[in-house]
């Protein structure tokens, strides 16, 4: 058996405590609510960079390279008995891990799109360090939209790498990406304007010369991705625009936050699982189906009913709507569960 797929369970279990910590969040009485305050954890750590961690580590042949994504998922079990602080220690070791393997890439292969990836794996280790040294999730947040973003941008630029960009073209994109982090750097509200700037450009590159454009042409599968990641690409643009007007919504934080980590990040996560589980699984499998629209489509209408709720001030719609973006994320994660086991038995 593949070693980094151990982990795979693990990383499942992640996204559970995550949905179940975010209801909590959201306002409904769940049991188990003390872990809720470890949702950001859980979602952004525990699930979101294991997943990218697997994808990268199961190209490996170091057996001990692709434990990375268990090694860090498995934080999730000290978060749900209460050793935070343990638990942290271990997010630190397995995203500086994923450090360390990004700077192997870019000895090993030169390629701009691993040096976006190294950015991005060093803006997640100063994310962790400093929520363990300030215990402060918003000034964390900033450096793991860093890192999604850049690990994301870094993604598609590796799977269209052989489109025709110019020089100009990726100049542009990368003095755009390094925006981001310099937005950090400073005080409010510029930070946010910086931010919000950087996000609303990168999105129109992303809209502009990414391949999912030409994908729109192609049939079935393609076409499906190529919907799902313009739309994620527009989550950019309507995050900037929540980033300006933050401070005058009431929920603004909320708004900010879920605009981005499931309007762009879940979106990107929808679109890519039929591309890459049958490279994680290595089968022949055909993961796509024209179901996989309805899930898509729930996330995007709950996240809109989401944000409608933050503008508004509206805590039980924004409950609600919570709600949905987690049936939505469980929907799709069966149905692409109950999909590839079908394939996996026509192929027995």
């Amino acid at each position: 058996m593949n070693r980094g797929l151990l982990a795979v369970p693990v990383i499942l279990l992640a996204l559970l405590a995550a949905l179940w910590s975010g209801l909590s969040r959201s306002g409904w009485n769940l049991p188990l609510s003390d872990a809720a305050g470890q949702h950001g954890h859980f979602m952004v750590n525990c699930f979101l960079a294991s997943l990218i961690f697997l994808e990268r580590a199961v190209t490996m042949r170091q057996w001990w390279i692709r434990l990375l994504p268990l090694g860090n998922a498995v934080a999730v079990v000290p978060f749900l008995m209460g050793e935070n602080v343990v638990a942290q220690w271990l997010l630190i070791a397995g995203s500086t891990g994923f450090l360390l393997l990004c700077c192997w890439f870019v000895y090993c292969y030169h390629e701009l799109y691993y040096y976006v990836f190294v950015a991005a794996a060093a803006s997640l280790v100063a994310g962790n360090v400093l929520l363990l040294r300030t215990s402060s999730y918003p000034s964390a947040a900033g450096w793991w939209i860093c890192f999604l973003l850049f690990t994301i941008v870094a993604e598609r630029l590796e799977l269209s790498k052989f489109l025709p960009r110019t020089a100009l073209q990726k100049g542009a994109l990368l003095a755009l990406l390094a925006l981001v982090p310099l937005a950090l750097a400073l005080p409010a509200p510029w930070a946010d304007r910086l931010l919000s700037f950087a996000l609303a450009a990168t999105g129109c590159w992303l809209l502009r010369f990414d391949m999912a454009r030409r994908a729109l042409r192609s049939s079935a599968a393609h076409r499906y991705s190529a919907v799902l990641l313009l739309t994620g690409f527009g989550w950019l643009i309507v995050v900037a625009a929540l980033l300006v007007f933050k401070t005058r919504i009431p929920l603004g934080y909320d708004a900010v936050l879920h605009g981005f980590f499931i309007g762009f990040v879940f979106s990107m996560i929808f679109a890519h699982a039929p591309i890459i589980l049958p490279a994680l699984l290595k089968k022949r499998i055909a993961v796509y189906h024209r179901w996989l629209y309805v899930p898509f489509a729930l996330l995007q209408a709950s996240l809109l009913l989401r944000i409608c709720a933050d503008v508004c001030g509206e805590p039980l719609l924004r409950k609600w709507a919570a709600s949905g973006n987690g049936l939505a994320i469980v929907l799709f994660a069966a149905s692409v569960a109950i999909r590839v086991r079908r394939q996996l038995r026509s192929k027995a």
